[in-house]
């Protein structure tokens, strides 16, 4: 196929939005399907008619094959803090490429990152860098095994880790739908057990029942169904109940490490996890993860000991680069340009809702928030699949007509970066407008 010329994309702005040109999209979409299961790499990426084929992204941005351009809302699904192609990060990269991007070797940047893992997260007393947050993951699964000679582990409903056999089960993200993947089986050996989130006495029995429990694993914040909040004091009664009984605490902050703060969740909530992985905004738009924790954990990890755990991309030096200079901007920047864009724009929908009586509840952290359907809070998975869907479908495909890219999918969380700012908020809260006026009778 030949590749796909780009137009200069239109000015975006109040009016831009219903009747534009799609159509490279959807010849793009026809052949994808032929090639690819349901025409994508990743699930939660695939909608009907089609799914918009981005061409490239600048900023808050993104640019799809046909030209048009959209305040994005999605970010790669959480990558992106610094926005699309930041200069920073852009200018490392290249100089990183220019003098080789893969040796197989150990690389300085893995120590300067390193340097900076510990120093933000006092969890993070070694480190180990890998590609994935599902292979971060899996990764703290077998050296909590190892570690407390306890083959099984708690996880969260709707929580995800990663397309782990073991833990794709009750997960969110693309798999929130549906109570487990085809071909995941029970694995006795190494048993997962699934309580609700937001609910410390579930857990509490749960320990209580399974004194072969080595590990308990959440998101502290679940942003794969949806943007879910701890209760207050939720997190410090999860820690309590875990080290009672002589498990290992983790927590994934795929997502939100970095989003809230230099700390994470670790910091923002002040509860100090044994294992912690981090990924998403920390690769700066490439893939890159890490796993870490208590040294006397850690230093089971081969070479050191017996856990064994490898990757030919771990440590690579150009995701390390991005990473880096990722993290150095947030250092010196922060993230209260994001944080204030969020406000925004969650301030001015929910002022459209009540203005005009559906009930939707936003859900708000930092630069993180999601919309549901719901006419009570929702504080739980269980309460996430509850809220109405096609309201939902019917706002997302209308905001991206619009010209605002999110998630098309009430289970994804959406996010903004350092690189949104006042126009853009105001354009997506007058899209928002427009788009409740299309929902279908009784919301």
């Amino acid at each position: 196929m030949a590749p796909v010329r780009v137009r200069k994309p239109p000015r975006i702005g109040p009016r831009a939005g219903p009747g534009r040109d799609t159509r490279q999209s959807a010849v793009l979409s026809r052949e994808a399907r032929r090639l690819l299961p349901g025409g994508v790499s990743s699930p939660v990426r695939a909608y009907e008619p089609y799914p918009r084929f981005m061409a490239r992204g600048h900023g808050p941005y993104l640019e799809d094959v046909d030209g048009n351009r959209y305040v994005d809302l999605c970010l790669a699904f959480g990558p992106l803090l610094l926005g699309h192609a930041h200069p920073a990060v852009r200018e490392a990269i290249r100089d990183r490429a220019s003098r080789g991007t893969l040796f197989g070797t150990p690389v300085e940047e893995e120590i300067i990152m390193a340097r900076m893992l510990t120093r933000h997260h006092p969890s993070m007393e070694r480190v180990r860098f890998v590609s994935t947050g599902g292979e971060a993951v899996s990764s703290i699964l077998r050296l909590a095994r190892a570690h407390t000679g306890r083959p099984a582990v708690v996880k969260m409903d709707g929580g995800f880790h990663g397309s782990l056999d073991q833990l794709l089960v009750q997960a969110g993200s693309g798999a929130a739908a549906q109570p487990s993947s085809a071909g995941v089986l029970p694995n006795p050996a190494t048993p997962t057990y699934v309580v609700p989130y937001n609910d410390p006495d579930a857990l509490s029995e749960c320990l209580s029942m399974h004194p072969d429990v080595g590990l308990v694993l959440l998101e502290p914040v679940l942003g794969n169904m949806g943007l879910i909040l701890p209760r207050k004091g939720y997190l410090r009664e999860v820690a309590r109940l875990t080290r009672a009984a002589g498990a290992l605490l983790a927590f994934d902050e795929i997502i939100t490490g970095y989003r809230l703060g230099l700390g994470g969740a670790e910091e923002f909530y002040g509860v100090r996890p044994d294992l912690l992985a981090l990924g998403k905004v920390l690769g700066g738009g490439l893939p890159l993860a890490a796993y870490g924790g208590r040294k006397e954990i850690l230093q089971r990890v081969a070479p050191e000991g017996p856990v064994y755990q490898a990757g030919t991309y771990s440590g690579n030096p150009l995701s390390l680069a991005a990473g880096c200079a990722t993290l150095r901007v947030l250092e010196k920047e922060g993230t209260s340009r994001a944080d204030s864009a969020t406000a925004a724009i969650v301030k001015g929908m929910r002022e459209e809702l009540e203005r005009r009586g559906i009930p939707g509840q936003v859900s708000h952290l930092a630069n993180m928030f999601s919309l549901f359907f719901s006419a009570t809070p929702v504080q739980d998975a269980e309460c996430a699949r509850r809220a109405a869907r096609e309201p939902f479908q019917v706002l997302s495909r209308r905001l991206l007509e619009g010209g605002v890219y999110l998630a098309q999918s009430p289970f994804e969380t959406s996010f903004l970066s350092t690189a949104h700012g006042h126009r853009e908020c105001e354009f997506v809260v007058d899209a928002f407008r427009d788009a409740l006026r299309h929902l279908p009778q009784g919301h």
